[in-house]
């Protein structure tokens, strides 16, 4: 259930300006309805993170000198840690851009390996513009968007989209605006049963999409007419994108993103909160009780987070589709830079990238540099640190990627996934127990792993055999028995007695962002995400 809570943007604490923002949410004060779920403390009382904190141990509170002090010593540290970090970055940026202007030079006096229909879409000419404006590209290929925001129970305002076909008849437009409104009004506030819900004005079955680390929801929309997002819209879903906090916007009901409060938060909190409130808020807005969850990358690690610590959240998801899974780590944390930033201790790389965003002059970067300039140095950069190129891509696209990616994250975040995924070899804070009757009693919701046998990045095979049954499960013969004699062995079993696999799909030659990039995504991951979303369960759940 949940608390609605009207919000003026003038009540919100803001951080710096987004450039994702729209002109229109700059320009003016807006009323935005956001609903949390019940339960949780009221706005004024949300504290950052998962560290509950008294008003009284508040730098506002506090003495004027003692503020004072407080500031000089964050700006002194904010100061030290970029001009530390800026001639390591501008060193990096270079060795980068020479190891990808080599690879680019072997590959032009090599065999192209573009096929027909990869060649086909990169000659296509495009009546696109340039934009950070992800609503932009759903205008672009006839598709509307609504723009939404959920709050976590720690006090973060996440940004979401809402995409629906232009010609869905009656549920678009006011009219559906103002029904949503009015059942939202009357349900949440009033209690009414779940049997009185928004089917009889939209009966299409709502899926949510999960981006990666330093991505955002963009990210999803960027493959024009054959974008995963438009995709399942023509599929008649209703189809939702999701960002976490500090990604979309960086709104908080009570703190401002140069509070390095704000910024401490990782992994744990990705999974327990924010996760759930964007899925709470949508089964709040459709009247479904569950909703299809498609990841990519982080997303999926998020997830399986959530799922791990919360087995009781799979009763608001009806399927679980993994694209790419960042569970356990690939070979590629083996070599450089990786392995020197996996073993750097703590303390040092605190110093060298602060307590707040983990390099915010790439954002800086991403607003002041033309495109394509951004794009020539962002993808050499991504590329040469986590190995994946365009092989696959079209890359007349390239440009329009390095607006959404990178997106702003914590250090904290960072220095998780290097605990974690780097030293340990898999993600932090997913159990690894033993079966127990308990887990029995659990309803199971189907799973399909897909992951590219040329990822780097993460290793697919390793976490796909930590799963009982798993070579039953789409892989042919040769394929599973390749996993069998993998070079690494499989990580402990897993405590997630909510999944249950159904499906695994290794595509040849796919890279870390292949599955929601690559020229041929209609031929390869569609047809299975489509196929799992056809076996879920949208049905209420039974308490």
């Amino acid at each position: 259930m949940f608390d609605p809570i009207s919000i003026k943007e003038d009540d919100i604490l803001l951080g710096e300006e987004d450039s994702s923002l729209s002109s229109t949410t700059k320009s003016k004060s807006i009323d935005i309805e956001c609903y949390v779920p019940m339960g949780a403390p009221p706005a004024n009382l949300l504290s950052p993170g998962h560290n509950a904190k008294d008003k009284s141990s508040s730098p506002s509170s506090s003495s004027p000198s003692s503020s004072w002090k407080a500031y000089m010593k964050e700006l002194g540290m904010d100061t030290l840690s970029l001009c530390l970090t800026l001639p390591i970055l501008t060193f990096f940026t270079l060795i980068a851009l020479l190891n990808t202007a080599k690879r680019h030079f072997d590959l032009k006096h090599s065999t192209s390996s573009n096929n027909i229909n990869q060649r086909r879409l990169q000659e296509m000419k495009v009546d696109e513009e340039i934009t950070r404006d992800e609503t932009y590209y759903a205008k672009r290929w006839g598709y509307d968007c609504q723009e939404h925001r959920a709050i976590t129970e720690d006090g973060f305002i996440l940004k979401m989209y809402r995409f629906r076909s232009n010609h869905a008849g009656p549920a678009n437009g006011m009219l559906a605006e103002f029904e949503m409104s009015l059942y939202l009004t009357l349900r949440l506030s009033f209690f009414l049963p779940s049997l009185f819900s928004l089917s009889h004005i939209d009966n299409r079955k709502p899926v949510l999409l999960g981006h990666g680390l330093f991505q955002c929801s963009g990210d999803f929309v960027l493959n024009e007419k054959d974008s995963i997002v438009f995709a399942l819209v023509d599929q008649g879903y209703d189809v939702w994108t999701g960002n976490n906090r500090a990604v979309g916007s960086l709104e908080h009901v009570s703190l401002s993103s140069d509070d390095p409060c704000y910024w401490d938060w990782g992994l744990k909190e990705l999974g327990v909160y924010d996760l759930p409130a964007m899925l709470d808020y949508i089964c709040a807005a459709t009247g479904y009780e569950k909703v299809g969850y498609i990841g990519h990358s982080q997303g999926n690690a998020q997830a399986f987070i959530a799922l791990s610590l919360q087995p009781e959240l799979a009763k608001k998801m009806s399927c679980f589709v993994a694209l790419a899974p960042a569970v356990v780590s690939g070979s590629l944390i083996h070599t450089f830079p990786l392995r020197h930033l996996i073993h750097m201790n703590r303390k040092t790389f605190s110093i060298l990238f602060g307590r707040k965003a983990f390099l915010g002059m790439m954002t800086t970067a991403q607003q002041t540099l033309p495109p394509t300039l951004m794009c020539t140095l962002a993808y050499s950069v991504f590329c040469y640190l986590f190995a994946w190129w365009d092989h696959h891509w079209v890359r007349r696209r390239k440009v329009k990627y390095f607006q959404y990616t990178p997106r702003p994250v914590s250090t904290r975040l960072l220095l998780d996934w290097l605990d974690g995924w780097g030293r340990q070899g898999v993600c932090l804070h997913i159990n690894n127990t033993t079966k127990t009757a308990a887990d029995e009693e659990y309803v199971k919701i189907p799973l399909a792993i897909i992951y590219g046998d040329s990822d780097y990045l993460v290793d697919g095979a390793s976490f796909v055999r930590s799963f009982e049954g798993y070579e039953n499960h789409g892989l042919m013969e040769d394929e599973w028995r390749q996993l069998d004699h993998h070079r690494s062995p499989p990580m402990e079993r897993p405590s997630f007695p909510t999944l249950d696999l159904v499906h695994v799909e290794r595509i040849p030659g796919y890279e870390h962002m292949d599955t929601i990039w690559a020229h041929d995504n209609t031929t390869t991951t569609y047809p299975v995400i489509f196929s799992i979303l056809k076996i879920a369960d949208w049905k209420p759940s039974v308490e």
